[in-house]
């Protein structure tokens, strides 16, 4: 852990940025298309509720599930997406015309899910952290370290 922070802290600017900023972001790098959550595997939603609970971002906020907002999105297989498709990527249907990237937000709590790592890692990094979570070296912060490093590795 102290050698991520050594490597990797002097290098950041804290600042954290909002659900709408990451959305601009992924409409800058791929051609997105908003979808209902409904589009998505009952069970995987159900999964990500579970795990949005219990994560750190939830933490400081402790919103109960039936207050969750998600807004979620489609990657567009195309030119600008094929760097995404052409690593893997977690498959959730049995059709191949029906598989696709997506990625979730979930607004209140800053929480992405993605079934692309690649991706994932990139909208974690593009997110950024707090000035409170880079001074006091939280497990936000640290979470946050250990994302450059995979992503700085090619681990996705």
């Amino acid at each position: 852990m102290n050698d991520l922070i050594k490597k990797y802290k002097h290098k950041i600017m804290p600042r954290e940025k909002s659900v709408e900023e990451l959305i601009d972001y992924l409409k800058h790098k791929t051609d997105i298309v908003e979808i209902a959550t409904t589009a998505l595997l009952e069970s995987y939603v159900k999964l990500m509720i579970f795990n949005i609970i219990h994560c750190l971002r939830n933490e400081k906020f402790a919103i109960p599930a039936h207050e969750f907002n998600f807004v979620a999105y489609k990657i567009i297989r195309n030119h600008k997406s094929n760097p995404y498709y052409q690593h893997d990527y977690v498959h959730f249907f049995d059709v191949q015309e029906d598989d696709f990237i997506f990625v979730i937000f979930e607004t209140k709590t800053g929480v992405i899910h993605c079934n692309s790592g690649r991706l994932m890692l990139e909208l974690h990094i593009e997110q950024g952290v707090s000035q409170y979570d880079y001074d006091n070296e939280t497990l936000l912060f640290i979470d946050y370290l250990c994302s450059l490093d995979l992503y700085s590795n090619g681990d996705y």
